[in-house]
């Protein structure tokens, strides 16, 4: 059940990744000097948006998956005690 919590942890890294480089380019095509095209510009912010919505929300959705389980694993324990 770690490697969930540790997976969460990674998919959240890799969206914030995501999220540094989006503002990159946003900042790039604010500027008018940008070596590539502006549709290629685009083209890229749309996919790095879309990407890291999904990385941190499959972060957000493993991270609560672990959490559920944990305490499903508490409750559990406590009713076989009793």
């Amino acid at each position: 059940m770690a490697d969930m919590l540790e997976l969460s942890v990674q998919y959240r890294a890799v969206g914030i990744k995501c999220r540094k480089r989006l503002l990159e380019l946003e900042k790039l095509l604010r500027d008018d000097e940008f070596i590539r095209s502006e549709y290629e510009l685009k083209r890229e912010i749309t996919m790095l948006t879309a990407m890291t919505r999904d990385c941190i929300a499959t972060s957000n959705y493993l991270k609560s998956y672990f959490e559920r389980r944990q305490q499903l694993e508490k409750l559990r324990k406590q009713e076989a005690r009793i």
